[in-house]
């Protein structure tokens, strides 16, 4: 009876480790939708609303959902702390302090970074033309990780359940 209760429980914590696994190639997919929708309100914002950008970067950050809505949050934050950060600046900091914590891999920190340098120090067309370009690029990145959600999770799921019972069925 002990051996079938461990056999039971090497193979549910096999299946939960693929399930977790799994369930990050879909975090990732949500979260480049969050910040794409996120660099279209902030263009909307920059062309439409005229206002200061913590203002805006705050409004944006209410409507996005965590991790996203943190490095919103927190670029807003670094404006108005009054250290002195530009907004690219401001922009840098708070990707880097949000990354570790999100499900985005470093390509997509690297498109997020290159506004970094056009972000409050260019015109507002200019400031737009990036944002456009950014959300596109961000729009490849996201079709890229729905193929691989797509091909990696039913994978992940089996490999978990599969692994789990060859792994109990060496320790019988």
């Amino acid at each position: 009876m002990l051996r079938l209760v461990g056999f039971l429980a090497i193979i549910a914590c096999s299946a939960m480790a693929g399930n977790l696994v799994a369930a990050s190639y879909g975090a990732r997919t949500r979260q480049l939708s969050q910040v794409r929708t996120g660099l279209h309100l902030l263009e909307s914002e920059i062309a439409y609303a005229l206002g200061a950008l913590p203002g805006a970067l705050e409004r944006i950050a209410s409507g996005l959902t965590v991790p996203v809505r943190r490095f919103f949050e927190r670029t807003a934050c670094s404006l108005r702390s009054g250290e002195g950060l530009s907004p690219g600046e401001a922009w840098e900091t708070a990707l880097r302090q949000v990354f570790p914590q999100t499900a985005l891999v470093v390509g997509d920190l690297d498109v997020l970074l290159a506004l970094s340098s056009h972000l409050g120090l260019t015109d507002r067309d200019d400031q737009r033309r990036h944002l456009r370009l950014a959300g596109d690029r961000l729009a490849v990145r996201e079709t890229e990780a729905r193929d691989e959600q797509r091909a990696s999770e039913k994978m992940w799921r089996y490999l978990g359940v599969l692994g789990g019972l060859a792994l109990g069925i060496v320790l019988l």
